[in-house]
């Protein structure tokens, strides 16, 4: 016998149902233990996104990871793929990295990136800078190339930023092959310091390092942030089996990687020999958190995290706020994010104060988080 129903229950039912003509609900707020924000989306449609950064009309820039950049409107729309890129393989973890915006490009219209280059089975690390035209870039030019070549189609970093002088700092993974990070004869595995046409700095520590570096001893680092005031330099790093750090950066300072480490089944093994720079805080062995992008946050919306760190996490799929005190010392954690978008690759303060993240996923994209009061 078929389904009877009431009238009462039909009523019911269509009552329930959703008006076509009817807006769509604001989203449910996230409640932390400080503020309530909303996500809201900026742009759908990216192919695991890398990088971003906005150029100085409000539209963004954006990495995927297969080698393509696009730019992003006020609006949300997405380009078409700029021309003009190199040729770029992407495999594993390998691929289109990092953007960065000049800070004078109202004057040179540059902007800077990173990528891995392959040739034959040999991969390595790039910067590279050229000029944004239109719908493509042109005066492509090599700034940084790593010395070391391997087969590894992973651990390249790689973060850029610029230091209040306006040099770029990029951050060089150890290609998957962890001495090379004990090797200050290379670049492998270091922060490396160089200006807007990819000369080393005069005053990085030299004395024995490769000219470029300006910190070294790490083995992933894919987040790095610049305190605007005070020139503090905050970097993450992956651990082995375990092990992520949040690093305050010191000129010349070994951090470690490999001979010093908090991963693994003896973690932390800090009692290793050597002038090692322990980090301001580590996860530990457990849990693997596989950091990825890093702000300090000074906006506006959210009195109560200004002067906190923002981490991304690939294999928590969250966004972790490192609380830090006046005097900078990490004083406790909290998940802002816990598996809302999946794996969170970079996270960054907007021009509007805002903080923007980008999920690593086949289809994804950019978010916003806007306080839930200014949501209507």
């Amino acid at each position: 016998m078929g389904a009877r129903y009431s009238t009462a229950a039909l009523l019911l039912a269509l009552a329930l149902a959703p008006n076509p003509g009817q807006a769509a609900s604001a989203p449910a707020p996230i409640v932390t233990s400080q503020h309530s924000f909303v996500l809201s989306e900026v742009v759908s449609g990216l192919e695991h996104a890398w990088g971003f950064d906005w150029l100085p009309d409000g539209r963004m820039l954006v990495t995927e990871r297969p080698g393509r950049l696009r730019i992003v409107t006020a609006e949300g729309t997405l380009s078409a793929p700029l021309s003009g890129l190199p040729e770029i393989v992407s495999e594993f973890r390998d691929g289109l990295l990092d953007i960065a915006v000049s800070p004078g490009f109202a004057e040179d219209g540059t902007v800077y990136f990173s990528y891995s280059h392959k040739e034959g089975d040999k991969r390595w690390l790039i910067v590279a800078a050229a000029r944004l035209e239109g719908e493509g870039l042109s005066d492509l030019r090599t700034l940084h190339e790593a010395e070391v070549k391997v087969a590894k189609d992973q651990g390249f970093g790689s973060r850029i930023r610029f230091d209040g002088g306006g040099a770029l700092l990029v951050s060089v993974g150890d290609h998957a092959v962890p001495p090379t990070a004990q090797d200050t004869s290379n670049t492998l595995g270091t922060l490396i310091r160089i200006s807007p046409d990819g000369t080393p700095l005069a005053d990085n520590p030299g004395a024995g390092l490769h000219p470029a570096i300006y910190a070294y001893g790490f083995k992933n680092p894919q987040g790095l942030t610049v305190d605007p005031e005070s020139g503090t330099i905050w970097a993450l790093d992956h651990g082995g089996s375990g092990g992520g750090e949040v690093n305050r950066i010191e000129r010349g300072a070994n951090y470690g990687w490999p001979v010093r480490t908090f991963s693994g089944g003896d973690a932390p093994r800090a009692v290793a020999t050597g002038e090692f720079i322990d980090p301001a805080f580590t996860w530990g062995a457990a849990p693997t958190v596989a950091p990825s992008g890093l702000a300090l946050y000074s906006g506006a919306d959210f009195p109560a995290w200004q002067g906190d760190l923002f981490v991304g996490s690939l294999t928590q799929e969250a966004l972790i706020r490192i609380m830090l005190n006046d005097s900078g010392a990490v004083i406790g954690t909290e998940y802002v994010l816990d598996g809302e978008l999946g794996r969170v690759r970079e996270v960054r303060q907007g021009p509007d104060g805002r903080l923007y993240v980008a999920n690593d996923a086949p289809e994804g994209g950019i978010y916003r988080l806007d306080p839930a009061k200014t949501v209507q």
